[in-house]
């Protein structure tokens, strides 16, 4: 936002702070009034436990007012919802990370899934989890509010204001990195609108690379054990012979 909407914010965040100082000062005062009513229509002989039930009933009596007039002094907070979409194949850290970040810039984040057959067309190899067990994934992650399944990996103008209208959202947004098919931007169509925002991609993790760490770790391990050159037998007298 701008420095002028900044000030703007800062005024207005200061002038509720005052009314509510201005609004705590004047309870205080009707309390310390009604006390001294009180105490004059009583007399002084009263009893110190009396007194003291009677101040705690005007407290908790100011306290309900106070907290009456905060709930209806708050501005209601206008809703802002943000679009996500992609793969989110083998959803790692990376995409968990994305979806904070982007609902961060909102208050209601929704986040479309792409379909198998969308990603093989668009990207020539399916992907590793089908559409259920990548709904399931994103689902799961606590910064997601929304899930909308079977989004085309290339959002058409006609899709993407389809999407906008049916589930009411303010920004498209994702990572800072390029993200080109056939020498298109996924996002022109979000950008031509002015909807579009970007957020820091997480460095160091991706689907590919743990696909590939993968590869490096399991050269070995899924091969068959060689038989062994002597049976059960011979293997026991060996393991006697060691022993004696």
């Amino acid at each position: 936002c701008s420095t002028h909407e900044r000030h703007v914010a800062h005024k207005m965040a200061y002038l509720f702070e005052s009314r509510q100082l201005l609004l705590s000062a004047a309870l205080a005062a009707s309390v310390a009034l009604l006390l001294d009513r009180w105490l004059r229509r009583r007399g002084r002989g009263t009893g110190k436990d009396a007194l003291a039930r009677e101040l705690a009933r005007l407290e908790a009596r100011a306290e309900a007012v106070r907290e009456a007039l905060a709930g209806l002094d708050e501005p209601p907070q206008r809703e802002v919802r943000i679009w996500m979409d992609g793969a989110f194949d083998m959803m790692h850290y990376g995409h968990a990370n994305a979806f904070r970040k982007g609902r961060a810039l909102g208050t209601h984040l929704i986040v479309g899934v792409n379909d198998d057959e969308s990603i093989l067309r668009c990207k020539g190899a399916p992907p590793l989890m089908n559409d259920e067990e990548r709904l399931a994934m994103v689902q799961a992650c606590k910064f997601v509010d929304e899930v909308v399944p079977k989004v085309p990996y290339i959002m058409s103008p006609e899709y993407l204001r389809w999407a906008i209208e049916t589930y009411r959202i303010d920004y498209v947004v994702h990572g800072d990195d390029p993200c080109i098919v056939d020498g298109r931007d996924v996002y022109e169509s979000a950008r031509a609108l002015g909807k579009y925002r970007t957020i820091p991609r997480t460095e160091g993790v991706s689907t590919t690379e743990i696909v590939g760490r993968m590869l490096l770790l399991t050269r070995d391990h899924h091969r068959a054990a060689a038989p062994s050159p002597v049976g059960p037998a011979a293997g026991g007298r060996a393991r006697e012979a060691r022993t004696a």
